[in-house]
């Protein structure tokens, strides 16, 4: 049990990152593969990304405990104080940033849970030196960029479709709404956020019988939420100095996410336009669909331009740049509402 205590002030200073940072994916994804899968989204996000694991990708593996423990300096964590700046750049500077952990705090965070007899690499890795540090740098990169990327997609569609939940809760019953609402096991009850199920702290042994909740003091520091489909349990990251980070399970939205429940909506609006649609419950700039979709800017413009004429998508161009979002009538759609169709089958959407 995870019990997170608010202040006055930690209510106005609760955020969600815009996208999920690289560190982060790769780290939660690695972790995935390592543990014993439960929801139905990460067993067909596994079936798919588990062959693409390469020898070369071990020392991110070697990092990760057999009961999901891994250490604070594989993931970032946000400074209290956050700018626009503050998100990370890119993969490429985020590796750089890890392969530059300082020697001490790679010892202090390893050495507490390790056997006593290590491979090379880990001697290396505790010892400072470049050839480990390199190594896992290459690890991570290419975890990421040949294991998570080409098997993100419905792990997207899962992160924007919460946050596209969490974005109505605040707008139509304020905080109170938001922390009520994130997951079945996470109780509110002002000023006291509750997560119940095992103890998934990553500084804990989670086998140890005498570890019975965690406390967290937000202490003014405010807390950022991290929606991720591939855990199942709440997680929480806390350190002097920084904003606290609890993870928690995204909402499950099969008939939103899983392209298998969606032929109905695919058969009327085409393939393509039917995932341009599924992808805005994470609003997004025309270049942002692109990227997610994998398709061209002007056949992404074509598709954002027929969804707005019928009424399912509404776009905001500020200094050059148009960030669409779906309309009630689309929240409706993908929630299995009907009584658009006649209108949607005389605006000529299938065509």
């Amino acid at each position: 049990m995870i019990r997170v205590h608010f202040t006055a002030a930690d209510l106005g200073r609760v955020t969600f990152p815009v996208e999920p940072h690289p560190l982060w994916e790769a780290t939660l994804a690695a972790r995935a593969l390592s543990v014993r899968p439960i929801t139905p989204a990460v067993r067909r996000w596994r079936r798919t990304a588990a062959p693409r694991v390469r020898e070369s990708m071990r020392p991110l593996f070697k990092l990760i405990s057999p009961g999901g423990l891994f250490p604070d300096f594989l993931t970032p964590q946000a400074p209290v104080v956050l700018t626009p700046a503050a998100s990370a750049a890119g993969l490429g500077p985020a590796v750089e940033a890890l392969m530059n952990t300082p020697a001490d705090v790679i010892r202090d965070e390893l050495a507490p849970w390790l056997p006593p007899e290590i491979d090379q690499y880990m001697r290396g890795l505790l010892a400072g030196r470049a050839g480990s540090r390199r190594a896992l740098g290459i690890a991570v990169r290419e975890f990421h960029q040949q294991v998570l990327m080409p098997t993100s997609g419905e792990l997207q569609r899962r992160y924007g479709a919460d946050l596209g939940i969490r974005s109505r809760a605040v707008l139509h019953g304020g905080i109170d709404a938001l922390l009520s609402s994130l997951h079945p096991d996470v109780e509110w009850s002002s000023p006291v956020l509750t997560t119940y199920g095992p103890d998934d702290r990553w500084d804990v042994d989670v086998q140890d019988a005498d570890v019975r909740a965690v406390d967290v003091q937000l202490g003014g520091r405010g807390l950022e939420l991290y929606p991720s489909p591939l855990v199942t349990n709440c997680l929480t990251m806390d350190a002097p100095g920084r904003r606290p980070v609890l993870i928690y399970p995204c909402a499950d939205l099969p008939d939103v996410l899983d392209p298998t429940t969606a032929d109905a909506l695919a058969d009327l609006l085409g393939r393509t336009r039917a995932a341009v649609l599924r992808s805005l419950v994470h609003p997004a700039t025309t270049t942002q669909l692109s990227r997610r979709l994998g398709i061209s800017l002007p056949s992404t413009s074509d598709h954002t331009r027929i969804l707005r004429a019928a009424g399912l998508i509404t776009t905001h161009r500020t200094q050059g740049t148009a960030l669409h979002t779906l309309t009630p009538t689309a929240h409706s759609l993908l929630t299995g509402t009907e009584e658009w169709l006649p209108t949607a089958k005389r605006v000529g959407l299938d065509r």
